[in-house]
């Protein structure tokens, strides 16, 4: 399965760990959902000001 979870992203030195895709499908999964955030919820989230 490892060959499956290293994706190549657009700098060819990287890739997609199994983190990465983890919270891609998380993401794909709240956006099928419908759950959307403002920008301040999101910041808020990621713990950025």
């Amino acid at each position: 399965m490892p060959e499956l979870i290293k994706q190549k992203c657009r700098n060819p030195d990287a890739y997609l760990d199994e983190q990465d895709l983890k919270d891609i499908a998380e993401a794909e999964e709240d956006i099928l959902q419908g759950r959307v955030y403002t920008t301040k919820e999101l910041r808020a989230k990621l713990g950025i000001q």
